[in-house]
Order: structure tokens, then C-alpha cells, then sequence
């Protein structure tokens, strides 16, 4: 210790000095301490050592505000690029429906083309076609969708057409539906709704909707849809009369109407034994109700019907009662005309040929050839 003070005596200067290095470097370090920490928090007048808690408690708050803001902005900045997103999003699946529909209509336009071009072809192929065809091959009446085959039922297949026919001319009201008998043959053939075979139009209606008829007409029609009756109940496709293409039960149709020539070698009769389905009935007395008949008379006229029964006198077969379209009962009902035998005096029961009488009967499904 001693030896300390000697030494600070004998350097007193140099002890001096020291101290006031120590000094001013201490003083320089605090005023840089200072003025950083100025910086640091943004404060020009203030130091942190001067603020008391409260100060700093409020200082904080300002910060989580500045903090809360910044995250706000940020946030609502995001939410804002969110929703502009969504919309480049949304519109962009708005053009991509646009393109789609493009692509649709494109396609719609491609399938749409042919079609017609098909359609055209279609009534083309109806007017080159005999006149009874119809010009238009679109289904504007009646459904006959196809329905869907059942089980075969054994005791429907045994059973001729016969009680179908009855059942079917039950169906339409007597003295409310005209006769009509033009040659509008591209647009009328004579039956009261459109009938359709294997998904293709076969014979039209009056396009005025009024339902009218004539002889051929309404009978083929009862025919058409006793088969399709029968076929339901026996578990057959509703298009299929014994195999016949759409072609072949046209062709049907022609020979029902007598259209391809005179009535001995087309008539109802022929048909049914040509496609195999009946048998003409050449005695009288099996003729039955139900069964149809094609007569032709004196005057040169025809007539097509549904035979019901006979009209007799003393035994004698002299005339027929029969269910038909024409224009003595100005349309659908019940009639009787007579034969032109003759009476015991001499005179005739009526002009009917008698010599000139088809009876046609649709046989059972089991039978068909």
C-alpha cells in the first residue's frame, strides 16, 4: 500500500492523466449509449432511463397498435388480392362455361346436321314411296312406345284375335267421330291417331286432329291394336306381329287397303295368309264375331268392316250386321246391308256381291306360320 501511494506521488501528473482518460472515455461511451437507444425507439428529446412504467406501458400499446394496423392492412390487403383472385377465378370459370357451351353447341351442331339431312332423306323416301305413306315420319298422336317383354303367358298364345277386336271397337264412341275419304295420302291415311311400329310412323291421322276415318282405315287400326293388346298379355314385344320388319307390315297395309291392285288378290284375307298370321274363312257359317270382312257392291263400291253377325231369313243367310266408318252413319258405328239374293218373288235383299265377301281371321300366336 505504501508503495502504491509512493508510486502515486512520485507520478502524480501521470495519475492524472489516467483519470481524466478514464473520464472522458466513460463519458464518451454513455453519450453514444444514449444517442442509439434515441434511435432505436424514434425519441429526440427523451431517454429510456427518464420515462417511468406508465411510459413504457403506453409505448408498448402503441407498438401492438402499430403492430395490430400493420397485421390489419396486411390482412385486408390479402383478403382484397383473395376476392380479386376469386374473381380471375370466377371469371375464368365463367369463359371456361362459355367454352364449354361453344364446345356443346358445336357438338349439338355436328349430331343436329345429319339428322336433318336424315329427316330430309326420310320424306323423300315417303313421297317416292306408295301414297299412302305418310310425308311426315315424326310421331305426332298416340305413344306405342315399345314396352319391355314379360313372361310368356301359354294360355294367351292359344287364343285368336278375335275377343280383342270386340274389346277394341268398344273403345271408340258411335256418331262422334267423321268419315273421311280423300286422297290426301301424304298426310291422311284414314285412322283416327298415328300408329307406330318398331319406332317409325306407319300411318298418320287428319292433321286437323278431328279424328276422322274411313272403312280401311279404322279397321286396321282396331287390327293394330288388338295385336299390340294381345302381345302385351301374352309377354311379347308390342312390335313384333309375327316377326314382320317395318317394311313387311307396310306392305301389310297395302294389301289391306287394296292399293296395289284390284280386290280378289288384295284384301284382308290375302294379307293375313301372305305374313302367316290368319286364314280366310271361306264358309260362312264358321265366321265368327270379331272376325273382318271386305265386301264389294253392286255400284262398283267397297266396304272393309268388323264382322259381328250374320242376318238371316227363314235360315237363309241374306245379310250381315257389322261395326265400320262410312258415310251413311257419318262416321264410326253399327250398320246392316244385305246380300243381292233374291227374294222368293224375284227381288234382291241389296247389292251386296255376295260372291265377292272376304272373311279374314287373325289366328292365335301358336298357329302363326
Amino acid at each position: 500500500m505504501k508503495k502504491f501511494e509512493l508510486f502515486v506521488r512520485k507520478n502524480k501528473f501521470l495519475s492524472i492523466g489516467i483519470i481524466l482518460t478514464i473520464s472522458l472515455l466513460a463519458t464518451y461511451f454513455t453519450f453514444i449509449q444514449r444517442t442509439d437507444i434515441k434511435f432505436f425507439i424514434g425519441e429526440v428529446n427523451a431517454s429510456p432511463l427518464d420515462k417511468n412504467p406508465s411510459d413504457f406501458e403506453d409505448d408498448l400499446l402503441s407498438e401492438e397498435d402499430t403492430l395490430e394496423d400493420s397485421e390489419s392492412t396486411i390482412t385486408e390487403g390479402a383478403e382484397e388480392s383473395l376476392i380479386e383472385d376469386e374473381g380471375i377465378v370466377d371469371e375464368e370459370e365463367g369463359l371456361e362455361e362459355e367454352v364449354k357451351k361453344e364446345i356443346i353447341q358445336e357438338e349439338n351442331k355436328t349430331e343436329t346436321e345429319p339428322i336433318k339431312q336424315e329427316e330430309g332423306k326420310k320424306e323423300l323416301e315417303y313421297s317416292l314411296r306408295d301414297p299412302l305413306t305418310p310425308s311426315n315420319p315424326e310421331d305426332d298422336g298416340e305413344s306405342n312406345e315399345p314396352e319391355s317383354v314379360g313372361e310368356i303367358n301359354e294360355g294367351i298364345l292359344k287364343r285368336d284375335l278375335n275377343s280383342y277386336v270386340l274389346d277394341v271397337i268398344k273403345t271408340y264412341p258411335v256418331g262422334k267421330l267423321p268419315y273421311l275419304l280423300n286422297n290426301d295420302y301424304a298426310n291422311y291415311n284414314g285412322v283416327t291417331v298415328n300408329l307406330n311400329y318398331q319406332d317409325r310412323l306407319l300411318l298418320k291421322a287428319h292433321p286437323s286432329g278431328n279424328r276422322a276415318s274411313h272403312c280401311s282405315g279404322i279397321t286396321f287400326e282396331v287390327f293394330f291394336k288388338a295385336m299390340q293388346q294381345r302381345n302385351r298379355e301374352a309377354g311379347l314385344s308390342i312390335d313384333d306381329f309375327n316377326g314382320m320388319s317395318y317394311e313387311e307390315l307396310f306392305d301389310f297395309v297395302l294389301i289391306w287397303y287394296v292399293a296395289n291392285s284390284h280386290k280378289p288378290t288384295n284384301n284382308i284375307a290375302v294379307a293375313m295368309e301372305k305374313y302367316g298370321i290368319g286364314t280366310r274363312v271361306t264358309n260362312f257359317e264358321n265366321a265368327k264375331a270379331g272376325d273382318f270382312l271386305d265386301f264389294s257392291r253392286e255400284n262398283n263400291t267397297g266396304h272393309t268392316v268388323v264382322f259381328l253377325n250374320w242376318i238371316r231369313d227363314n235360315g237363309k243367310i241374306v245379310g250381315l250386321r257389322y261395326w265400320s266408318s262410312q258415310s251413311s252413319t257419318n262416321g264410326i258405328n253399327y250398320r246392316e246391308e244385305y246380300f243381292n239374293v233374291r227374294r222368293s218373288d224375284g227381288t234382291k235383299y241389296g247389292n251386296i256381291i255376295i260372291d265377292e265377301v272376304y272373311i279374314g281371321r287373325v289366328g292365335s300366336i301358336n298357329n302363326y306360320r
